[in-house]
């Protein structure tokens, strides 16, 4: 029907990409957060909406993908994004944070298990194990970072995929209010069908 840059999954997309760039310049997640991030996204839509006017006159469609942006994607984007952010500020959780103490602590374990198994009885495939965390404790804040980093962007991608089903919807969907055309031109009368 029109480009894909003007469905739901891009604009989707561009939405997101314009919230997450502002995101992380926030504080404390509140409600003032949420309507500083509502007013970015109704920026980012201006820009499409500008740019969609360029090439298609049809403001019940895109009224729709508004409403879908607005009612659909924007409330389980806040979802998402509010216990991400909250991770985030709680640095995931590590341990001091991950800190360069935290990171010698972790490769002192690996050293002193090491060690322990050494001057022990212990089975032959438990060796290995302490010489993982000398070797990957140093990265083990940044592994832990990277995975609740990861599993935000899937979320977000999901999200985005799943508009292509309510792009779906949007289609096929028509309000018996809307007319056929886009708009009357003012003082312009249907024509009447020739008998």
């Amino acid at each position: 029907m029109y480009p894909e840059q003007f469905r739901l999954p891009q604009v989707t997309e561009h939405v997101l990409a314009w919230l997450e760039r502002r995101r992380p310049g926030f504080g404390e997640w509140s409600d003032e957060v949420e309507a500083q991030l509502l007013a970015e996204a109704r920026l980012a839509l201006a820009d499409v909406t500008h740019r969609f006017s360029e090439v298609a006159e049809d403001p019940g469609y895109w009224n729709r993908l508004e409403r879908g942006v607005f009612t659909v994607v924007l409330p389980r984007y806040f979802q998402l994004a509010r216990e991400h952010h909250a991770l985030q500020r709680r640095k995931y959780g590590l341990w001091r944070g991950g800190d360069l103490l935290s990171r010698a602590a972790y490769t002192g374990a690996g050293i002193a298990a090491a060690v322990a198994i050494a001057l022990t009885r212990v089975p032959d495939w438990f060796e290995p194990l302490p010489f993982a965390f000398i070797l990957f404790g140093p990265f083990l804040p940044d592994m832990q970072q990277s995975f609740f980093e990861r599993r935000y962007r899937r979320q977000l991608t999901t999200l985005v995929r799943d508009m292509a089903v309510e792009q779906q919807q949007l289609e096929a969907y028509r309000p018996l209010d809307e007319s056929d055309r886009p708009a009357l031109e003012a003082g312009e009368t249907p024509s009447k069908e020739k008998s």
